[in-house]
């Protein structure tokens, strides 16, 4: 019960990603799905190497979402010579 309530509100979380309109939204949106992501992971393997798995995939997805995040950042304050 508890892996389709998840499943149901990364779902949710994935639509929200495809509509919004503003980076920074979407940003959020995509860590929120990396958390849910993770939580599935960790609630179908249901064993310790399953706790690494999730574990793992939350940090180096973490990683990512920082990294676009300030590159996205540094974009928005450069200034462009035409």
């Amino acid at each position: 019960m508890l892996i389709e309530i998840v499943g149901i509100i990364v779902l949710f979380v994935a639509i929200r990603t495809l509509i919004a309109q503003n980076r920074a939204e979407r940003m959020l949106y995509l860590n929120a799905l990396s958390f849910g992501i993770s939580a599935l992971i960790a609630l179908y393997i249901q064993t310790p190497f399953g706790a690494v798995i999730a574990i793992t995939y939350f940090v180096a997805s973490t990683i990512g979402s920082n990294a676009i995040a300030y590159t996205i950042g540094r974009v928005k304050n450069e200034i462009t010579i035409e």
